[in-house]
């Protein structure tokens, strides 16, 4: 059942606008970021003052830029998945054919097909911005830097990084029963409150618990794409804590919007 409800949901999903300018934006973003290094750095790449860098930095540096620009729109995309059901009432019509754990994790399922997407698009234009670049201006690329594996690998830990933040809309939206108070709550949250607390208390011993600088802690194993091994500055987690971690916040914040969507009223 939850097989069929994630077929509905992924076609619902297709039809918004929504999903196609999240991809275009991010490819873009990821697009003009490369551009805007290659360009500002023309003179140094090409005289040598600055090292020229490798394939693998333009599949790592898109990957951790990535949340910048991505976060908003997903967490939109999460309020509207969840909360156009309560405004449309269309959840009334599939609960009477499958059970409401089912239809949440639906859902859940679907955004995170849609972050790990996400995650291959990016991967996708940072290597063939990097690609014309380096082959029509500095005629400089190679492909030996980069660690596939590694690189494969990226796109699945830098998508469970990013699920706590989704498991936390879909509970706000459940709370709220409304996809713009989602909105609201979850914008504020992600794009004020929590960018404000760690950089105000960036250091601080609770701090490295926040779900941004789970993602920042995962972000230093990207260097191993380029066969490198940086370790976390000391304000964060190591990346398997950061992991396991990240894992708890999404289990505990699905199982929450579970239960509380299988206690409330959806007849009035």
């Amino acid at each position: 059942m939850i097989l069929k409800l994630f077929s509905i949901e992924w076609t619902r999903l297709t039809r918004r606008s929504l999903l196609w300018l999240t991809f275009l934006g991010c490819a873009l973003f990821i697009w003009l970021s490369l551009e805007n290094f290659y360009n500002l750095n023309r003179a140094q790449l090409l005289d040598g003052t600055l090292k020229m860098p490798g394939v693998s930095f333009d599949l790592a540096n898109s990957l951790d830029q990535l949340l910048l620009v991505a976060l908003p729109f997903l967490v939109i995309m999460a309020a509207l998945v969840l909360g156009n059901d309560y405004s449309q009432r269309t959840n009334q019509h599939w609960l009477m054919r499958a059970s409401r754990s089912s239809s949440l994790l639906a859902k859940f399922g679907l955004l995170s097909l849609v972050t790990f997407v996400l995650q291959i698009l990016t991967l996708a234009v940072g290597g063939v911005t990097g690609w014309y670049y380096k082959t029509f201006t500095y005629e400089a690329y190679v492909l030996s830097n980069v660690n596939w594996m590694a690189t494969l690998s990226a796109a699945f830990y830098m998508t469970l990084v990013t699920l706590p933040y989704i498991a936390l809309m879909l509970l706000i939206t459940v709370l709220t029963r409304s996809a713009f108070a989602g909105i609201v709550i979850g914008l504020g949250y992600t794009q004020f409150i929590e960018i404000l607390l760690t950089s105000v208390f960036y250091g601080a011993g609770w701090s490295k618990w926040m779900m941004r600088n789970l993602y920042f802690s995962a972000t230093y194993l990207l260097n191993s794409i380029g066969n490198r091994t940086v370790s976390p500055r000391a304000e964060l987690l190591s990346p398997g804590a950061a992991f396991a971690l990240a894992a708890v916040y999404t289990l505990t914040f699905l199982s929450l919007a579970i239960w509380h969507y299988r206690r409330q009223d959806l007849g009035g």
